[in-house]
């Protein structure tokens, strides 16, 4: 809460402060898994596995906020939020 801010700015803020990364494949990198952080930070990781080594990348990412944050993972033709995966704050040092 941030002091003489009014509740429905507070929920505005919090939201704002969520970091989200979404698990979407990628026609731009042949169809490979991409963790999408933030513009022009999109690691991709192809082969069979590489949808969970997107999910296990983002999780290992930091989530300094102060709410944490989501990982949205999409299906196969990267359309449609399939999971959300909560992430907690993870406290930097």
């Amino acid at each position: 809460m941030v002091p003489g801010l009014p509740f429905h700015l507070q929920a505005l803020k919090t939201v704002s402060e969520m970091k989200i990364i979404d698990i979407k494949p990628t026609k731009k990198f042949g169809g490979a898994w991409c963790a999408e952080e933030a513009p022009g930070v999109e690691p991709a990781f192809p082969g069979p596995s590489g949808k969970q080594q997107a999910i296990d990348y983002a999780r290992n990412c930091r989530f300094g906020c102060t709410s944490g944050g989501e990982i949205h993972v999409y299906d196969e033709k990267g359309e449609m939020v399939v999971e959300v995966i909560k992430v907690e704050r993870q406290d930097q040092y």
